[in-house]
């Protein structure tokens, strides 16, 4: 698979607010992996996160908004999580999204939203080999960053729901439920191999 990331060229044209939305809608595309994947979370915390930042859409987030921004961000149980054995750890590069977004809100530029664009892209990546079709997700929101951007140089702007109604988002909830259970399977026999090892020792 060659994967084609969108590039500079892409994004020209969209101001900064346009940048920022273009991120936002990549975030909320991925509230479904978030729910699905969260053992600690709330399935609305996300979500709350995303709309909160959405509103601040149309102007540039001071650096203080910034910071509370991203302590909310790391008070999320599944932050700090870097065992890919755990179904937490899928959470946490969810996570990643909507903090791109913030630093484009916060004047990022087009540098961080190709940050975000090629974040939101790599995330389902880890269970590619689960889908019938290895590029179903890769190219579905590859097309949808691309829909939107045209769609913000046209003057039409994406909502959370909107984007919640998404090919990106219609796939996820179809195919999640078969890898989390098969993740989750993996997760408990690997906490179970820890434990054993664990009574060994001892």
């Amino acid at each position: 698979m060659v994967e084609d990331y969108l590039t500079a060229d892409d994004f020209e044209g969209l101001s900064g607010d346009g940048l920022a939305e273009a991120c936002l809608a990549c975030s909320a595309r991925f509230s479904p992996m978030f729910a699905a994947f969260a053992t600690r979370s709330g399935p609305r915390d996300y979500d709350d996160l995303v709309r909160d930042l959405w509103a601040c859409a149309g102007r540039e987030v001071s650096a203080r908004e910034a910071e509370e921004f991203e302590r909310r961000m790391e008070a999320f149980p599944e932050v700090g999580c870097d065992d890919s054995y755990l179904l937490d750890y899928y959470a946490m590069s969810v996570m990643g999204i909507p903090l791109e977004a913030l630093h484009v809100l916060a004047g990022g530029g087009v540098r961080r939203a190709l940050a975000c664009s090629e974040l939101a892209l790599e995330v389902p990546g880890e269970f590619r080999e689960e889908l019938d079709d290895e590029n179903e997700l890769w190219d579905a929101e590859r097309q949808e960053q691309l829909r939107v951007i045209a769609g913000l140089k046209a003057g039409r702007h994406p909502t959370f729901d909107s984007c919640l109604a998404s090919p990106v988002s219609r796939i996820l909830v179809e195919v999640l439920p078969g890898i989390v259970a098969t993740q989750r399977a993996e997760q408990d026999e690997y906490l179970a191999r820890i434990r054993r090892q664990q009574q060994t020792r001892e």
